[in-house]
């Protein structure tokens, strides 16, 4: 198992680099993929969803 996993920032398309033991990113975000650091998912920002108005509320 490699010291180091990368992500994908979905939203600049950059890789970060990451050390598992502290969970530090190290170094600048790359638009190319580090040659010696494992790939885990992407990063996905959660966004809030809209507030949906009730249409019953009045009647309950």
């Amino acid at each position: 198992m490699s010291n180091f996993v990368q992500r994908l920032d979905l939203t600049t398309g950059s890789y970060i680099k990451i050390e598992v033991r502290s969970g530090k990113v190290i170094g600048a975000p790359s638009k190319r993929r580090f040659a010696d650091a494992e790939e885990i998912e992407p990063i996905e920002v959660e966004r809030p969803q809209p507030a949906i108005s009730d249409p019953l509320g009045d009647f309950r």
